[in-house]
Order: C-alpha cells, then sequence, then structure tokens
C-alpha cells in the first residue's frame, strides 16, 4: 500500500493553477489524495467559532464538475475536505458548547459535502490553532468536539465517508493525540506537520528521534511524514527529507507522504524550470515499494 497525498486550494495564487494538476498524479500510487483546504469557520466577536463552515478555496476551479471529473479519469485519487485553518485567523476556539457546536458543524459540513453528490471520499482536521480553555487543563475538550463530528459523519452512510486524516504538529500534539485514542478506530491516517516543528531539523537524528516520537504518540503505520514547499516553512530541508524517507522505506516504515502544497509547489523553486519537482520524485520513491 502507498499513498500520497498533496493539499490544495490553499491559496489564492499562481493564476495558473486553474485545476487540479493531474499530471503529477503517479499511476503506480495505490492512493493519490487531493486534500482541499479550507472549510473555513464562521467567527464572531472574539474569534469565537460558530461551528458553521464553509468553502475557502475557489470552488471555480475546484468545484463539483472538476472533482466528478478527476475521479472518473483517475481511478487512484481520492478528495478530501481539509477543515479548520492554518493560521491564527482560524482558531478552534468555539463560541458553544460541545453539543451544539458540534450539531452545527456537522449539518454546514454536510451542505459542503452533498454539494460535491458524492465524490468526497473523506475529511482531514486540520486546526492548527487551538486555544486553551481554563476549564480544559487536560486538553481534552478539542477531542470532545471534534470526535462528535467525526463520528456523526463517519455514520452519515449517504455522505460515504471512509477516509478521515488528522495533521497535528508540535504546538498542538496534545490536543491530537487525545483526539486521535478517543477516535483511533475512526482516524485512518496522520498527517504528521514536522515542518512545522519550532526547531530546525538539520540533520536524520532529528528526524528519527521526531518520526519516533510521533509513532510512539499515534500509532505507527498511521503516520505519514509531510514537507512544505511553501517558502516560509523552512524549518526542514528538503534533502534531509528525502533521504530520510528513503531510509524509511528501506525498513518497510513508509506507508505514504503528503505534502503541503500544490499552489506552492505549481511555481518552480529558484534556478528550476520545471514545478511540482517534489511530487515527482516522492511518488516514484514510493512507487518502488
Amino acid at each position: 500500500m502507498s499513498i500520497f497525498r498533496e493539499y490544495i486550494g490553499v491559496k489564492p495564487y499562481p493564476t495558473t493553477l486553474q485545476d487540479f494538476p493531474t499530471e503529477i498524479i503517479h499511476s503506480n500510487i495505490n492512493e493519490f489524495h487531493f486534500i482541499l483546504g479550507f472549510a473555513n469557520e464562521v467567527y464572531v466577536d472574539s474569534n469565537k467559532g460558530t461551528g458553521v463552515f464553509h468553502e475557502s478555496w475557489n470552488v471555480d476551479y475546484f468545484g463539483p464538475d472538476q472533482v466528478r471529473i478527476l475521479k472518473e479519469n483517475y481511478a487512484n485519487v481520492k478528495v478530501v475536505i481539509s477543515i479548520g485553518g492554518r493560521d491564527s485567523k482560524t482558531p478552534f476556539n468555539p463560541l458553544m458548547d460541545a453539543e451544539e457546536w458540534s450539531q452545527e458543524a456537522v449539518n454546514s459540513l454536510t451542505v459542503i459535502l452533498q454539494k460535491y453528490g458524492n465524490t468526497i471520499d473523506g475529511i482531514d482536521i486540520n486546526y492548527q490553532h487551538i486555544n486553551r480553555c481554563g476549564s480544559d487543563p487536560d486538553n481534552r475538550r478539542f477531542a470532545n468536539y471534534l470526535g462528535r463530528v467525526i463520528r456523526a459523519l463517519r455514520n452519515d452512510t449517504a455522505l460515504r465517508i471512509n477516509v478521515v486524516s488528522i495533521a497535528p504538529s508540535q504546538n498542538n500534539d496534545a490536543h491530537y493525540r487525545n483526539l486521535y485514542w478517543e477516535n483511533k478506530d475512526e482516524i485512518n491516517w496522520v498527517d504528521y506537520q514536522f515542518y512545522n516543528h519550532t526547531d530546525l531539523i538539520s540533520t536524520h537524528v532529528d528526524f528519527l528521534d521526531l518520526y519516533n516520537n510521533a509513532a510512539n504518540a499515534y500509532h505507527p503505520g498511521k503516520i505519514l511524514p509531510g514537507l512544505s514547499t511553501d517558502p516560509a516553512d523552512d524549518r526542514m530541508p528538503w534533502k534531509i527529507f528525502v533521504v530520510f524517507c528513503i531510509l524509511l522505506q528501506q525498513e518497510s516504515k513508509l506507508p505514504g507522504i503528503f505534502v503541503w502544497n500544490a499552489n506552492d509547489s505549481a511555481i518552480p523553486p529558484p534556478g528550476e524550470n520545471d514545478a511540482f519537482l517534489l511530487e515527482h520524485f516522492l511518488q516514484r520513491l514510493l512507487a518502488q515499494t
């Protein structure tokens, strides 16, 4: 089994990325996931989340018709919607109690999913900023609220949600661990954002330590290491990541890889003429397993 995941739609640029870049889909990858980002919440005073979600990606580029055509033409492709947000303007900071917030979330996400007519395969929980609550010293609130959403969407057979992932990083790991262990049978993959680590990852030993910690905290067979092509994410050099993935593959410990994100990858790196260089290379690596 090999899986490759690519976040897409998370930025307004480049203007050339006006559809799914099908040229990066490797035919020998068992599953290729495009992850649409983000389904953002509507916020009110003091940046409180209402549980009402809306699409922030460009629906003219990545709407229902494009997803349908994509999946008709590529049997190994799945499409997932990422829920949350990456910056401090889109935190997990619920306005209401768990029952009310989660019901609003399920209702609004169901509306989005139904627009796509059963072409969406799953959801990805990806809040990078999780506001702490004084009445929640054990960091269980996130798990309580999002666990309800995961279970409700999974159990709605009309939606056909069969893939659920979470996207922890160093700054929010305690919240995600609680979410995982309270819903481990419902969560298929852990997109661990090593590139969001506070300290520069400069050696293979650094990466090995981080990977082993993540594997022990979650499940080694579900950990997908990720690398970012966003120029602002410079905590992990590409070379370190690639070499470590080769080492993991040699030890049969690499079920898959994800990349953040297609919008930045569509712009060739300095000194290069071709886009999506990392995606092509990493998929060739996975296809050898």
